[in-house]
């Protein structure tokens, strides 16, 4: 019996082949080649395993050809969000205003002063600029406050606590030690900065003499978290955030406060201004209500910003370059109360009415193989920001004889570019309110194609 790895093609063979040529369109050569050598090694174990059949040269390169298309659709990429949910974690969060992108545009391929203070010729620091349009924002012109940002805010929480509280104990109520997006948990965030959790409370229900009792001589602060992500109803009962600044005022502990998403004025949600009157340092996320770039923002006490700017920890998690450059544009938005440039904004506030003649327009252009409906839905804010608040809207309804609903999802996601919409009452729910305008276009084209009767 002849050897069947003999009839594998030379990888330089298949490089040349229309088809594999046509896959790898796009793919560095250096990754095109490692591809199909993957492709080939695994072909040579399966024939050395099972000594079966060789394969033929359409069935190899059809291997290759799928490995190519495999590999082309896990990087980044364009999608069209069609879930309704604004803040989608897994879809980028928010997207970037217009100044922002031309800002990186100009600034992000050349030189510029990141860390140059023009003026005396000295070396600056990064944080100065958007600091003081921080403090704007926070409503201090006194001084009396400073802000330090960071790649996000679990690294924001992790570096104030570090640097803060290591050592001592951290009381947090047990209804606030949430986990976040990723599987990253209070507990093990506060671990990790050198402090000890005391948990105070039940789940369900916390009082101020919860917190009065745990204190021992070894307690530095009070850990407010805000439950981003979730909410508990029924019977309940929490400490309020002026009771707990009163408590670490009179016990002579810091009230530091995790406001998760946190927003300014005119978004609702967790008031950062109105957190900093009470707590001595708050952390929020910057991509989350704020509508910019990931990012993990520390505003406080000057003294207590200043210890925190000698915290090792802080260089390792500090905010790079771009997202710096990104958040300065946003910050310059909200200072000159240009919200409607920011798209999460416009997103939010678009009328319902004409979502709805969005949907119908999609409605009346789907081609063969796809049912619809328009349908009243409702819109989440999402990435942990507003758990309990929807924002009403229509939505596209889809279902089709030839596909279930997981079907079309999947049919949806394979286009290009890539439209993700999500399934209730096993049918496709399409949302416009989350559809960028400029994407509108691609996605009629796609639902105007229709569903191939083999898809």
């Amino acid at each position: 019996m002849s050897n069947p790895l003999r009839t594998i093609p030379a990888v330089d063979t298949l490089l040349k082949d229309k088809a594999v040529q046509a896959a790898a369109a796009g793919i560095p050569g250096p990754e095109r080649t490692y591809r199909i050598r993957k492709v080939l090694g695994e072909i040579r174990s399966e024939l050395t395993k099972k000594r079966g059949e060789p394969l033929t040269y359409e069935e190899i390169t059809g291997r290759i050809v799928q490995a190519l298309r495999s590999c082309k659709a896990r990087k980044f990429q364009e999608v069209i969000n069609a879930t309704g949910v604004l803040l989608h974690t897994n879809l980028g969060r928010a997207p970037l205003p217009q100044p922002a992108l031309e800002r990186l545009q100009v600034l992000g391929g050349t030189y510029f002063n990141l860390e140059l203070d023009l003026k005396t010729g000295q070396r600056g620091s990064r944080y100065t600029n958007a600091a003081e349009l921080f403090n704007l924002l926070n409503q201090d012109e006194t001084g009396e406050k400073d802000t330090l940002i960071v790649n996000n805010n679990a690294a924001a929480v992790l570096v104030v606590l570090k640097a803060l509280a290591a050592g001592g104990e951290v009381l947090v109520s047990r209804g606030q030690l949430v986990e976040i997006g990723g599987g990253f948990r209070i507990p093990e965030v506060i671990a990790a900065s050198g402090s000890i959790l005391k948990e105070v409370g039940t789940t369900n229900r916390t009082r101020l003499d919860d917190y009065l009792g745990a204190i021992t001589p070894k307690t530095k602060g009070i850990l407010l978290v805000h439950p981003s992500n979730y909410s508990i109803v029924g019977f309940t009962e929490s400490v309020e955030r002026q009771a707990l600044a009163q408590l670490a005022q009179e016990q002579g502990l810091l009230l530091i406060e995790d406001l998760g998403s946190g927003a300014f004025p005119p978004f609702p949600g967790p008031s950062i201004p109105q957190a900093l009157k009470a707590s001595h340092v708050v952390t929020y996320s910057g991509d989350k209500l704020l509508g910019g770039p990931q990012a993990g923002i520390i505003s406080g006490k000057k003294h207590l910003i200043d210890i925190i700017k000698k915290e090792p920890l802080l260089r390792a998690v500090r905010i790079d370059k771009l997202s710096l450059l990104a958040l300065e544009s946003v910050l310059e938005l909200y200072l000159n109360q240009d919200y409607q440039k920011l798209p999460l904004w416009q997103l939010a506030k678009l009328d319902k009415k004409a979502i709805k003649e969005r949907a119908q327009n999609w409605h009346a252009q789907i081609g063969p193989g796809l049912k619809g409906e328009v349908l009243p839905a409702l819109s989440t804010m999402g990435g942990g920001s507003l758990p309990s608040e929807t924002i009403p809207s229509w939505a596209l309804v889809l279902s089709s004889p030839r596909l279930s609903a997981q079907g079309l999802f999947s049919w949806l996601r394979r286009s290009r570019p890539a439209v993700i919409g999500r399934i209730s009452q096993e049918r496709l729910w399409l949302d416009p309110r989350t559809v960028l305008e400029h994407q509108e276009k691609a996605l009629l084209e796609i639902l105007a194609q229709g569903v191939p009767p083999c898809s």
